[in-house]
């Protein structure tokens, strides 16, 4: 059990790609720069993960392993 806040892996990469996965994904002949790879925090360029639908109800996953309890800004999720 963690004690504390601390950063999951998203940054630094210790959460590895095959981890991820999604809702959905922009379709790569659409725009090559939404690709699920690229749902991480701070990168450079302008790559970022897109989902197909404009929808609240699209989300990420992350493998941690194990049951895992983690916040998302100011509540659990």
């Amino acid at each position: 059990e963690c004690k504390r806040d601390q950063p999951l892996g998203m940054i630094s990469g210790k959460i590895q790609d095959w981890q991820i996965s999604a809702s959905s994904t922009f379709p790569r002949e659409w725009d090559p720069h939404c690709a699920l790879r690229f749902a991480r925090l701070f990168q450079d360029g302008d790559q970022c993960w897109c989902s197909k639908f404009k929808s609240s109800s699209e989300w990420l996953q992350i493998d941690m392993g194990l049951p895992t309890k983690v916040r998302l800004g100011r509540g659990f999720v």
